[in-house]
């Protein structure tokens, strides 16, 4: 779950910065790309609008030209100004071989009329450089009047109309500029969108996984707490049960094996009284001592056989365990019946003493607790587990309500989970209570 809530976390912050960084790359390309559009229109624009320039230029001074070479009188200034003018006729070839790769060939083929127009403006010069004074001073007034105004205002004409054409076309680019601006516009505003809202989303599940950390930290605390209250109150109690069980077999031995030796001392003294005297007393006091003398090693082995029984040990589980319910019946007075089935002998000790701590402490508890009137054992060897059932017919209980348990109960719980079984307890306060553990056998403890 740990793993999971960071991947998560790590997907939606990395997909953030990683949105961020494309719409950031995104818009850095976008405008540089839009800057350069601009900048390239513009450059553009002015590069026709200077080749245009130039051209009215060379157009207005080859026709200056033309009228001086027709008012000058001078018969050997014709090569000179023919020369200039064919030096005026190239560069306007170039710059109309510029014009066409600047604004193309469109609008009506404007540029082939300024080349025609050009080109016949140029034929009707060529004549003239041929004419005698005499033949200039007569047609000079008329030839520029008729011939070179009209063609060279023709070409003017012309030249406008490129001049407009590269007006519309700065226009029209303008317009692709300014529909890109409302496309990029646009794009930042939807991915500003789409970062708010995937941020939002981000925020929303680290605030509700936090959230729900907090909660499970604050459960867990608690939890911790009272496992430390719990741990606490079964330290004292297993501190108190150590006393208790020290003090009953301090008691044990002080008030019945105590007094049973101290009666065997004093019995020893009365047959070295009366070893020498006539009659019965001293067999009577010989049977007497006999009689502690038994008295004590069966207390030794009663007591002996309440920490830990040797017949576990010697001949097997379910001996030990009929023992132990012959005598809760004799002590308590509560009829226990035991079954046995399946293969119970050929466990390892830490089994066998689990298995019969656990009847042991069912035992005590039936008898603290149940108020029973029958108690019954089964113990069942099935495949390579044991089933162990203590069931009773006295006054159940509810588990929920009966707080943590007792130290027995913790201690039976300890021992089954320490072996890899599991321990169940049904109990219904007006019908009994049922005890279920389910131990793997095959293997040690």
């Amino acid at each position: 779950m740990k793993y999971g809530i960071r991947a998560i976390l790590l997907m939606g912050f990395g997909t953030l910065v990683a949105l961020i960084g494309v719409l950031g790359f995104g818009a850095f390309r976008r405008a540089g790309r839009i800057e350069s559009e601009i900048a390239a229109i513009h450059d553009l624009y002015q590069r026709s609008a200077h080749v245009l320039s130039e051209t009215k230029e060379d157009t207005y001074l080859s026709g200056i030209m033309v009228r001086d070479y027709l008012l000058d009188p001078s018969p050997t200034v014709a090569p000179k100004y023919k020369e200039e003018l064919v030096s005026i006729r190239s560069s306007l070839a170039r710059q109309l071989e510029s014009l066409d790769q600047l604004i193309g060939r469109d609008e009506g083929r404007v540029l082939e009329r300024l080349d025609e127009e050009l080109q016949t403006y140029w034929d009707s010069l060529n004549p003239v450089f041929d004419w005698t004074p005499q033949q200039k001073g007569a047609l000079a007034t008329s030839f520029l009047e008729e011939e070179i105004i009209p063609r060279r205002n023709s070409i003017l004409a012309i030249m406008r109309e490129i001049d407009a054409l590269s007006a519309r076309n700065l226009l029209s680019e303008q317009r692709t500029i300014n529909a890109s601006r409302v496309e990029f516009q646009q794009y930042l505003r939807q991915m500003l969108v789409l970062s708010v809202f995937l941020a939002i989303g981000v925020a929303g599940v680290s605030i509700f996984r936090v959230s729900a950390l907090e909660r499970n930290s604050e459960i867990e605390r608690r939890r911790i707490e009272n496992a430390e209250r719990e741990l606490r109150r079964l330290s004292q109690q297993l501190v108190q049960a150590q006393e208790e069980e020290r003090k009953a077999i301090s008691r044990e031995l002080h008030d019945e094996i105590g007094q049973m030796l101290t009666g065997l001392k004093m019995e020893l003294g009365n047959l070295e009284e009366f070893r020498s005297s006539p009659g019965d007393e001293f067999g009577q006091h010989l049977a007497e001592t006999r009689a502690i003398t038994e008295q004590t090693i069966r207390s030794v082995r009663d007591l002996a056989m309440g920490l830990r029984p040797s017949m576990l040990d010697d001949l097997g589980l379910e001996p030990a365990l009929r023992w132990q319910a012959r005598d809760f019946s004799r002590r308590s007075g509560v009829p226990v019946a035991v079954e046995t089935e399946g293969d119970i002998e050929n466990l390892s000790e830490a089994l066998r003493t689990c298995i019969y701590r656990v009847v042991q402490e069912s035992l005590t508890n039936c008898a603290r607790h149940a108020e029973a009137s029958n108690i019954w054992i089964a113990v069942r060897g099935i495949g390579r587990k044991i089933n162990v059932t203590v069931r009773d017919d006295g006054r159940g209980f509810d588990r929920d309500n009966a707080g943590g348990g007792g130290l027995g109960l913790i201690g039976m719980e300890e021992r089954v989970r320490k072996l890899g079984g599991r321990l169940a307890i049904l109990s219904d306060p007006k019908g009994g209570t049922i005890l279920r553990v389910e131990l793997p056998c095959g293997q040690e403890a």
